[in-house]
C-alpha cells in the first residue's frame, strides 16, 4: 500500500482538476442529450405538420387558447353597451326636462310682458324698460 503523506498542494490541484474535468464531462454529455432530444422533437414535429389534420389541430389550439379572451371581450361590451343605453335614456331624459323647462320660462315671459302692457302698473319708466328688455330678450331667444 502506498504511504499517504497528508494533504499536499499537489494533490489539491490534482483534485481540483478532477472536479472540473468530471463536471466538463457532466456539462458535455448534458449538450449532447439535450442537442439530441432537440433533433428528435423537431423532427417529430415535422412528421406531425405533413399530416392532413394538422391545420385544423393548431386552428383548435388557437380557438381553445383564445375563447377566453374573446368571452372576457364580449363581456365587456356587453357592460359597455348597457352603459351607453343608460347614458342615452338619461341624456333624452334632460333634453326633455329642459324642453320643458324652456317652454315654462316662455309662458312666464309671455304672462310679464301681457302684465305689464295691459296691467295696471303704472307708466312709470322702470316698468317700460324691464318690458322692453323682456321683449328684446325674447325676440333674440325665441
Amino acid at each position: 500500500m502506498p504511504t499517504v503523506e497528508g494533504l499536499t498542494p499537489q494533490i489539491m490541484w490534482y483534485t481540483l482538476y478532477g472536479i472540473f474535468a468530471v463536471a466538463l464531462l457532466f456539462l458535455i454529455g448534458f449538450r449532447v442529450y439535450d442537442a439530441i432530444h432537440t433533433l428528435a422533437e423537431r423532427r417529430r414535429q415535422r412528421r406531425e405538420s405533413v399530416k392532413p389534420d394538422f391545420a385544423e389541430k393548431v386552428a383548435k389550439q388557437v380557438i381553445k387558447d383564445l375563447s377566453p379572451r374573446l368571452e372576457k371581450i364580449e363581456s365587456n361590451l356587453e357592460k359597455d353597451k348597457k352603459r351607453l343605453e343608460t347614458h342615452e335614456q338619461l341624456i333624452s331624459g334632460m333634453q326633455t326636462g329642459q324642453k320643458e323647462i324652456h317652454d315654462g320660462l316662455s309662458a312666464i315671459a309671455k304672462f310679464l310682458i301681457v302684465l305689464s302692457t295691459y296691467g295696471n302698473i303704472g307708466d312709470h319708466e322702470k316698468v317700460k324698460e324691464a318690458t322692453a328688455d323682456l321683449q328684446k330678450f325674447l325676440a333674440e331667444r325665441l
